[in-house]
């Protein structure tokens, strides 16, 4: 994969290094029956038991760009665990296996016209180079398909493809994903035995330094099936009304938001649903969604009717493939997660494939921003011949709060060339648009990449939760991010299926420049006493009933009883700008316009204390 650069050679993108952690497979079946059929549509993770023998391929919805159904199974350049195999190298070497469990053939024979069909298509498509999604597989790269023979106890290689782009494949088809069909006719196959299974071949990229050395090399699989009574002769057709992008996010910029800071103005105005019938004729389909909470109550059901979708095509009528947003999510400080369930059938019986008729969106209002969805389909970067490299990423606050932490997802590199990289966690105040006035940087000491992630395994996957020395009232715009102190490429999680690129900031060449990577980083500030490690509450407690502010409102001074001795005082006005900043338990407002202010007061100890100032003159 080529590294895509920005002025100054500062911002880099690269093959990421792992996947969110991945869920433990199901129990495997001892074996199935005719019809075998995948199409990937309702699960995530490890492929299923009930078809799958355990392996190292994944099931997702990221590395693929519109494929026959949502939800493909990939195979990469990680095991099952989402590290880079042991014996990856720069060479060819055997990487993921997706083995089917036994299928019954016994009793059948070549009249039966059993075959065997799938659409395939290699990861790294997208208009432009920044905009590709995963890695395409060079020439030297394979993937294999591959049949089982109790008769010679062997496995034979009935197909295989090396390595090429989607957009070569577009050039010559006419389409990037590719359907295959083989038609299963030899004797030594029609037992109780017969197995089939996916293999690929990868070669890390030789990029100079390990840390941008990462997962590559990435095929999709889709719509696996295996049956009697079919041909090879031409394309198939399915009676399929199916979705084929995964659910959307019902908030205009972000994926979740704080509790606290969520207001109905953050609601999107309609959502984007992508729609495809496989079936060669015009389907009147039928489109609906609803909102449920916690505790399973439908607190909103929305009815697109029925719409006419045209053959093999996408749906375009505006009901289904842009529904409103009818319902606001109420405001509260109450951390909750909803559930947005879409449906899509065809008529009033439904199609022949059901599973892939419905998707699920978790919309969460916790303690933490996010653009990303939790898994990167690449790494990104700064380096620089400059001591240090900065990066801010902006996110817009509705009330003031407290800022604790910061997650952040890095990706794991060959040989682990990324960990012990070093780095200062900074907050600035939006300013023109850009990062300005710093708020928060470490002092006490630098932060490390750590070298797993498991501290958030699960709800937060593959992040690490970054504690502030101090937590740091905020408000208006702020920019979040960090200060690196070298050139080493630090490899942060990079997210795809999102694009908030306008939000990603970087300094060079003594200027901050925006990204045109498209993308997310996997950077989530928290909020709250909620996101504070190794802190009691009622140490907080204790500390803000000592500090008391008067007179509140004031005129010309303000004094703050309780400050031990060397604390720091600061105000900032509404938009989050600060004005004052003084050592000691006097300030002087007499110069300050009447309005509502934020107080700050950082303790000898980083320990900080808060509250609302009013000026009347």
């Amino acid at each position: 994969m080529a590294l895509y650069a920005t002025a100054g050679a500062q911002e880099m993108l690269v093959p990421a290094g792992r996947w969110q952690q991945r869920p433990v497979a199901t129990k495997s079946a001892a074996s199935v029956s005719l019809p075998f059929f995948d199409d990937f549509s309702n699960y995530r993770g490890a492929p299923t038991g009930s078809l799958w023998a355990p392996g190292g391929a994944y099931v997702g919805t990221d590395y693929s760009a519109l494929p026959p159904t949502v939800g493909v199974m990939t195979l990469d350049a990680l095991d099952a665990d989402g590290y880079l195999y042991p014996q990856a190298s720069t060479s060819p070497f055997p990487a993921d296996t997706a083995m089917s469990l036994p299928i019954h053939l016994d009793g059948l024979d070549s009249t039966n016209a059993v075959v065997m069909s799938f659409y395939y298509m290699p990861s790294g498509g997208g208009e432009h180079p920044w905009e590709a999604v995963g890695d395409t597989p060079n020439a030297q790269d394979s993937l294999f398909l591959d049949f089982y023979s109790a008769a010679d106890s062997a496995w034979h290689t009935v197909w295989s493809r090396g390595g090429t782009s989607a957009a070569t494949l577009q050039q010559e088809t006419g389409h990037a994903w590719q359907y295959v069909a083989i038609a299963i006719t030899d004797s030594i196959y029609f037992d109780s035995t017969f197995r089939f299974r996916f293999r690929n071949h990868c070669s890390l990229e030789d990029n100079g330094k390990a840390g941008m050395m990462g997962n590559v090399d990435q095929w999709n699989i889709d719509y696996v099936m295996v049956d009697r009574g079919r041909t090879v002769d031409s394309m198939p057709v399915f009676r399929d009304i199916t979705f084929v992008k995964p659910a959307p996010t019902m908030l205009r910029h972000y994926r979740a938001m704080p509790a606290r800071q969520y207001r109905t103005i953050d609601m999107a105005q309609s959502l984007s649903m992508t729609i495809a019938n496989l079936y060669s004729s015009p389907i009147a389909s039928y489109y609906s969604y609803r909102v449920v909470d916690n505790d399973g109550t439908v607190l909103y059901t929305y009815d697109g009717g029925y719409q006419n979708a045209p053959a093999e095509g996408y749906q375009t009528a505006p009901a289904h493939a842009n529904p409103t947003v009818g319902y606001n999510f109420t405001e509260s400080n109450t951390q909750k997660t909803y559930t947005i369930v879409h449906n899509v059938r065809e008529g009033a019986t439904g199609d022949d494939y059901p599973q892939n008729d419905t998707v699920r969106y978790q919309q969460h209002f916790l303690d933490y921003y996010a653009y990303d969805d939790g898994t990167a389909e690449n790494g990104y970067g700064l380096t620089s011949t400059a001591a240090t490299v900065s990066l801010a990423y902006r996110f817009d606050l509705n009330t003031a709060d407290t800022l604790s932490a910061i997650d952040m997802a890095f990706n794991n590199t060959f040989d682990n060339a990324n960990l012990g990289i070093h780095f200062r966690l900074t907050i600035w105040q939006a300013e023109d648009g850009l990062p300005g006035t710093v708020l928060y940087t470490d002092q006490a000491s630098r932060q490390p990449i750590l070298p797993d992630s498991a501290a958030l395994a699960g709800e937060r996957g593959a992040f690490h939760r970054y504690v502030l020395e101090h937590s740091v009232v905020v408000y208006g715009s702020i920019f979040v991010g960090f200060v690196q102190e070298g050139n080493e490429f630090i490899n942060i999680g990079f997210d795809r299926s999102f694009n908030s690129a306008d939000r990603i900031y970087h300094y060079t060449e003594n200027t901050w420049r925006q990204s045109y990577l498209s993308g997310s980083l996997m950077l989530r500030p928290c909020f709250g006493q909620s996101a504070i490690v190794g802190i009691e509450n009622s140490q907080l407690s204790a500390l803000n009933s000592r500090l008391t502010i008067y007179p509140n409102p004031a005129d010309n001074e303000v004094h703050i009883n309780g400050m031990p001795q060397g604390s720091k005082a600061q105000l900032y006005d509404i938009s989050g700008r600060r004005v004052l900043s003084v050592e000691g338990n006097r300030i002087d407002t007499s110069c300050l316009p009447a309005g509502i202010y934020m107080l700050r007061a950082i303790t000898p100890d980083g320990t900080l204390h808060t509250a609302k100032l009013i000026i009347r003159h």
